[in-house]
Protein backbone atom coordinates (compact mmCIF):
# COMPACT_ATOMS: atom_id res chain seq x y z
CA UNK A 1 0.00 0.00 0.00
CA UNK A 2 1.32 3.31 -0.81
CA UNK A 3 1.85 5.91 1.40
CA UNK A 4 -0.94 8.20 0.49
CA UNK A 5 -3.17 5.70 0.44
CA UNK A 6 -2.44 4.71 3.67
CA UNK A 7 -2.93 8.04 5.30
CA UNK A 8 -6.36 8.87 3.24
CA UNK A 9 -7.78 5.22 4.81
CA UNK A 10 -6.44 6.02 8.08
CA UNK A 11 -8.30 9.42 7.83
CA UNK A 12 -11.33 7.62 6.66
CA UNK A 13 -11.28 5.32 9.60
CA UNK A 14 -10.59 7.76 11.85
CA UNK A 15 -13.91 9.77 11.02
CA UNK A 16 -16.28 6.45 11.08
CA UNK A 17 -14.82 5.11 14.04
CA UNK A 18 -15.77 7.55 16.77
CA UNK A 19 -19.32 6.98 15.90
CA UNK A 20 -18.93 3.56 16.49
CA UNK A 21 -17.47 4.11 20.29
CA UNK A 22 -19.74 6.66 20.83
CA UNK A 23 -22.55 4.39 20.05
CA UNK A 24 -21.06 1.22 21.78
CA UNK A 25 -20.28 3.43 24.88
CA UNK A 26 -23.79 4.81 25.33
CA UNK A 27 -25.88 1.95 24.42
CA UNK A 28 -24.38 0.66 27.66
CA UNK A 29 -25.33 3.66 30.02
CA UNK A 30 -29.30 3.04 31.63
CA UNK A 31 -30.81 0.25 32.93
CA UNK A 32 -33.01 -1.93 31.34
CA UNK A 33 -37.24 -2.11 32.87
CA UNK A 34 -36.95 -4.67 35.38
CA UNK A 35 -39.91 -7.33 33.54
CA UNK A 36 -36.88 -7.17 30.24
CA UNK A 37 -36.14 -10.61 29.43
CA UNK A 38 -32.51 -11.84 30.18
CA UNK A 39 -31.87 -12.79 26.62
CA UNK A 40 -32.71 -9.69 25.44
CA UNK A 41 -30.14 -8.27 27.78
CA UNK A 42 -27.39 -10.30 26.60
CA UNK A 43 -27.74 -9.73 23.19
CA UNK A 44 -28.35 -5.76 23.69
CA UNK A 45 -24.56 -5.91 26.05
CA UNK A 46 -23.04 -8.13 23.22
CA UNK A 47 -24.06 -5.98 20.45
CA UNK A 48 -22.84 -2.89 22.28
CA UNK A 49 -19.44 -4.75 23.65
CA UNK A 50 -18.90 -5.76 19.96
CA UNK A 51 -19.87 -2.19 18.14
CA UNK A 52 -17.42 -0.77 21.07
CA UNK A 53 -14.73 -3.09 20.12
CA UNK A 54 -14.96 -2.52 16.38
CA UNK A 55 -14.57 1.15 17.23
CA UNK A 56 -11.65 1.18 19.10
CA UNK A 57 -9.83 -1.42 17.36
CA UNK A 58 -10.74 0.98 13.51
CA UNK A 59 -9.15 4.11 15.88
CA UNK A 60 -5.76 1.42 16.34
CA UNK A 61 -5.18 0.83 12.78
CA UNK A 62 -6.16 4.20 12.20
CA UNK A 63 -3.14 5.20 14.15
CA UNK A 64 -0.73 2.66 12.94
CA UNK A 65 -1.54 3.40 9.37
CA UNK A 66 -0.98 7.30 10.08
CA UNK A 67 2.33 6.34 10.97
CA UNK A 68 2.75 4.07 8.34
CA UNK A 69 1.65 6.86 5.79
CA UNK A 70 3.46 9.91 8.09
CA UNK A 71 6.74 10.54 5.88
CA UNK A 72 4.76 10.63 2.40
CA UNK A 73 1.53 12.34 3.24
CA UNK A 74 2.34 14.58 6.32
CA UNK A 75 -0.30 16.47 7.08
CA UNK A 76 -3.24 13.52 5.93
CA UNK A 77 -1.14 11.36 8.45
CA UNK A 78 -1.38 14.25 11.13
CA UNK A 79 -5.20 15.23 10.47
CA UNK A 80 -6.23 11.58 11.43
CA UNK A 81 -4.44 11.47 14.23
CA UNK A 82 -5.56 14.81 15.35
CA UNK A 83 -9.28 13.27 14.57
CA UNK A 84 -8.51 10.02 16.73
CA UNK A 85 -7.08 11.92 19.71
CA UNK A 86 -8.94 15.46 19.02
CA UNK A 87 -12.37 13.91 20.85
CA UNK A 88 -10.54 12.19 23.64
CA UNK A 89 -9.04 16.00 24.68
CA UNK A 90 -12.67 17.21 24.45
CA UNK A 91 -13.70 14.76 26.57
CA UNK A 92 -11.29 14.90 29.06
CA UNK A 93 -11.18 18.94 28.90
CA UNK A 94 -14.94 18.43 29.37
CA UNK A 95 -14.74 16.49 32.69
CA UNK A 96 -11.94 18.75 34.56
CA UNK A 97 -14.58 21.81 34.50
Amino acid sequence: MKQTTASNVALALALLAWPFCFYGALSQLGDFAPDTPRDVIDRHKLVSSIVLSTGLFSLFVSLVLSGFGFSGARYRAVTAIAVCFGLLLVVVAGMLQ
